[in-house]
């Protein structure tokens, strides 16, 4: 039985591409383009509702049942494969929309779809044992519905986020079409690197010991991978790691 990963993309649409050039950058392809998994990258924007909108009330369709229409076609194309399905969005995550996606999603025992967050937080548990208090900077609507923050939680974790004054202006950086990361991403804006600097230092003088980027465009404004002496945990390279070793293929 052959492997594929299914990207469900499109929320963002550039968060998706880096998600899919992760995949590559990570497989061990033993020096040869047919050593790599084959992956079918799906980026239909337009056809899915902003998630947090939804989770705000602000417009009534699920993106989950939409995601989950625009993918059954093509996982019925494939009956023979062994596929897993990726989404490369944090607020997808929240249990409204990710139900919502599996449950209507096309059900047969080739198909597996992982969830960003509970990878993110098995990762914490694993290789960062000893951290106990855990940063996150995210979306209202993440927030809002504790989609990290419960599960962590459940794991005896501490969630830190910035005050509920900051979250706003937090949020804005995110969606701002003037200087926000969605409508700025290559290069992004001094004022979001900025923002987002000082939304890392507070989370750091609260005490957290890693910080989650639960926005998947918040990466494009935070590269490094530790900032201050304290990681930053981005869910999508998690996700891509855990993409690869589901389909079978190793890491590089």
């Amino acid at each position: 039985m052959s492997s594929k990963i299914i990207l469900a993309g499109g929320v963002g649409p550039m968060a998706g591409v880096v998600l899919h050039q992760s995949i590559i950058e990570h497989t061990d392809n033993q020096g040869c383009d047919h050593g790599h998994v084959d992956v079918l990258h799906v980026s239909a924007a337009s056809k899915i509702n902003d998630r947090t909108k939804f989770l705000l009330g602000e417009v009534l369709e699920n993106p989950g049942v939409q995601m989950a229409n625009l993918l059954n076609p093509i996982l019925q194309a494939f009956p023979e494969d062994k596929l897993v399905i990726g989404v490369p969005c944090n607020t997808f995550h929240a249990q409204p929309i990710f139900d919502a996606f599996t449950n209507q999603l096309e059900k047969t025992e080739n198909i597996k779809v992982l969830h960003m967050i509970q990878s993110t937080i098995d990762y914490i548990l694993k290789e960062l044992r000893s951290a106990t208090k855990v940063g996150l900077m995210s979306t209202t609507g993440t927030r809002n519905l504790k989609v990290y923050s419960n599960i962590l939680a459940a794991n005896n974790l501490e969630t830190i986020e910035v005050t509920i004054e900051n979250q706003p202006e937090l949020h804005d950086t995110i969606y701002n079409p003037d200087f926000g990361i969605k409508a700025h991403s290559n290069p992004v804006t001094q004022k979001a690197r900025e923002n987002f600097e000082k939304y890392t230092n507070e989370l750091i003088s609260k005490g957290a010991e890693v910080i989650i980027l639960g926005c998947t465009e918040i990466p494009l404004v935070l590269t490094e991978s530790v900032y201050k002496g304290v990681q930053l945990l981005d869910p999508m390279q998690v996700l891509a790691k855990q993409l690869i070793k589901t389909s079978g293929y190793n890491l590089r």
